[in-house]
């Protein structure tokens, strides 16, 4: 089994913190990964939910976070909309998701995951359930 993660767990994990199930594979999704380095590359003053929790650590924990956030970790992987656009297609027909809900979709789809998210999506949640994948909204 595999763990696809949002962009919120994404930065906790660069942060030091631990993955769902320690020992289970983890992966994010392109857009989930575009979201955290746009959010905490490119953060003013007014810290948000993505950027904040890295604004307020120590210097040297920062540096490092924000190294692990240009370039992620062996253990953090990362799907190819090489392999997702086919599937997309195909699930576009019975699901109608904005593109992020699609990748999602699509990622779990084809890697046989189980989908944690760190707010609820209902929409994104039914499709999910559709398909057969677990979907669990961590707080």
């Amino acid at each position: 089994m595999t763990h696809l993660i949002d962009d919120q767990m994404l930065g906790g994990l660069l942060r030091g913190g631990l993955p769902p199930q320690p020992g289970v594979p983890v992966v994010t999704t392109g857009y989930f990964y575009v979201r955290l380095c746009q959010a905490v590359l490119a953060s003013t003053e007014a810290a948000g939910v993505l950027s904040g929790p890295f604004a307020v650590l120590p210097t040297e924990l920062r540096r490092r976070a924000v190294r692990s956030l240009l370039e992620l970790p062996d253990g953090i992987g990362l799907v190819s909309l090489r392999e997702l656009a086919p599937v997309i297609g195909q699930l576009r027909v019975r699901h109608s998701l904005n593109i992020l809900g699609m990748e999602v979709l699509a990622s779990a789809v084809t890697l046989d995951a189980e989908v944690f998210l760190s707010a609820p999506s209902p929409r994104l949640e039914e499709a999910l359930r559709q398909e057969s994948r677990s979907v669990h909204v961590v707080s």
